[in-house]
């Protein structure tokens, strides 16, 4: 069932709308399903969405539906239920990150819940390539693309996704794997980072901090 969700980015303000409620970092929604016989739980952390379904009458935990050896109408007509709840949370409260690398999706997740900022995707004819920016000055810190190897790596065949983050030792970064000149921005300031887990989650979150920060005043 979360195989749906696989290429999608929790949107709090979204979620927020539909009527999710957070307390401690855990957002959740509840509904009625199949006429009110049943409710249904939905839980989302770290961007991560988890489900489940109680009976209405006993407040028992209805734990078949995640049982995929139970097999029968009745069962198949609450998944069936809970599977249009969650195409509908889907389709309002997410949005659709095709992402290439799997290090991008943890990444913007952390973005995400350490600053509050969704990818903004600004432009007609570069539809795969978004900023991340400031609510007060409205600068970027980050610009998110996905592009060809190649544009960093001469001769290097597939898709990448990489970050510009902007820095002030950018001479110094170009030596390490997995950072280059930026692409597309000025390379004294800035630096491509290829999120292919050449670098840690832990060190490129360090140089998106980095970048906020440099790019947080006025």
């Amino acid at each position: 069932m979360f195989e749906i969700f696989k290429s999608y980015q929790f949107n709090q303000e979204k979620a927020h709308a539909f009527g999710f409620v957070e307390n401690g970092g855990v957002w959740t929604y509840s509904c009625q399903i199949l006429q009110g016989d049943f409710v249904m739980t939905v839980s989302v952390v770290d961007g991560n969405l988890s489900f489940q379904v109680f009976d209405q009458e006993t407040g028992d935990l209805y734990p078949q539906v995640h049982m995929e050896s139970m097999r029968g109408i009745f069962v198949g007509g609450v998944r069936e239920a809970c599977m249009k709840i969650l195409y509908q949370i889907r389709k309002i409260c997410f949005d659709a990150q095709d992402f290439v690398c799997p290090q991008t999706k943890r990444i913007m997740t952390q973005i995400q819940k350490k600053y509050g900022n969704q990818l903004e995707y600004l432009w007609e004819k570069s539809p795969d390539t978004a900023v991340l920016r400031h609510e007060g000055n409205q600068k970027w810190y980050a610009v998110l693309m996905k592009i060809s190897w190649d544009k960093l790596e001469k001769d290097r065949e597939g898709l990448v996704e990489a970050v510009n983050l902007k820095h002030d030792q950018v001479a110094d970064l170009l030596v390490k794997k997995g950072i280059y000149p930026a692409f597309h921005m000025n390379k004294r300031y800035w630096i491509s980072v290829a999120l292919d887990d050449s670098l840690t989650d832990e060190k490129v979150l360090e140089l998106f901090e980095k970048s906020y920060f440099l790019t947080s005043k006025k």
